[in-house]
């Protein structure tokens, strides 16, 4: 019989071939951003329904109005009633409803049956605003079972959808109308807790909330497959020829304010160009003083020349060998 494999094996395999240079192209990306994904929509789930059994919706919290939004390319935030009534999901200041900071194009009122009288002003302070409203399943019922016009409470340009299908229809449209650009949509599924949900694919484009543009390639290699493309961002154009992945934030002036880069190429955007002889991961960005800071992975010898000449701090990363490998355990 063949002798058993070590403890541990299941872990080298892991962490064997590409994956570790996968790992440490993407962690790149917290040099240049700390902002969550943007999700232009919220679907605001009614908490007391989907946890009253005998109620309409019992342990339905939204997930296929939001999964539909994703696969549309649109990335829905999915968030409880609750949150209203501690002030975490407000109107701000110019008129948009906001989480954290996250502010929202549309927000969908999904199975509002058993909420507060409270539920339904936050959406007509909502609907002076910017942010288009919607709204599945009736409410005729508040928080203690008794009688509440809840769909009359609620503004007129609250638009009822007849079921969480036609739903992500109408909020498609909207976006759409008011030209929220598409990300990537989630092609992909994962399970967890008895339950289905769809994730993003191994290749696509996200945005984040301060306008950082990311593309990621690892459909064949899981270090990352080559990446060129020309980024249109806000007018201008970024051009990049990397592998695995890729980020740009520019600024109101199209001057660049943060680049990563897997196997780095070229990188143009408006007058600041980078051309490399041969391919590392970098990552460039702003700090607080406007001054350009780099990172350098996986390179020996002094940092290129083009790379000086746009700042001389410059931090130094190695990667990980894979375990099994020299030096790797």
């Amino acid at each position: 019989d063949p002798s058993p494999e070590p403890p541990g094996w299941s872990q080298s395999l892991l962490l064997a071939g590409d994956l570790m240079r996968g790992d440490s192209r993407i962690r790149l990306l917290n040099f240049v951003s700390k902002s969550p994904l943007d999700c232009p929509v919220a679907v605001v789930f009614g908490h007391a329904c989907a946890m009253n059994w005998a109620g309409p919706a019992y342990d339905d919290v939204g997930i296929g109005v939001a999964d539909g939004l994703w696969r549309a390319g649109y990335p829905a935030d999915l968030i409880p009633s609750d949150e209203i009534t501690r002030g975490a999901l407000r109107v701000n200041a110019g008129g948009q409803v906001q989480y954290g900071p996250q502010s929202y194009a549309a927000v969908v009122l999904y199975h509002p049956e058993f909420e507060s009288p409270e539920t339904a002003a936050f959406f007509r302070e909502a609907a002076k605003g910017q942010t288009a409203l919607f709204r599945v399943g009736d409410w005729a019922k508040e928080f203690d079972g008794g009688p509440f016009d809840g769909n009359s409470a609620l503004p007129a340009r609250t638009i009822a959808c007849e079921d969480g299908a036609s739903c992500v229809g109408a909020v498609v449209g909207r976006l759409q109308e008011i030209g929220v650009e598409r990300q990537t949509p989630a092609t992909g599924e994962m399970t967890g807790f008895n339950r289905r949900s769809c994730a993003p694919p191994t290749s696509g484009h996200c945005r984040l909330i301060d306008g950082t543009r990311i593309l990621v390639a690892g459909e064949r290699r899981v270090a990352g497959d080559p990446v060129q493309t020309t980024l249109l961002i806000n007018g201008r154009e970024a051009e990049i020829d990397a592998q695995g992945v890729a980020a740009v934030r520019l600024g109101d002036d199209g001057e660049l304010q943060a680049m990563v880069a897997g196997g780095l190429k070229r990188f143009r955007a408006g007058a600041l160009e980078i051309v490399l002889d041969r391919r590392v991961d970098v990552a460039l960005w702003r700090d607080d003083d406007g001054q350009m800071r780099g990172v350098l992975q996986d390179w020996e010898g002094p940092v290129p020349a083009s790379l000086t000449a746009l700042t001389p701090h410059w931090l130094r990363l190695e990667v990980p060998p894979p375990r099994g490998e020299k030096g790797g355990g």
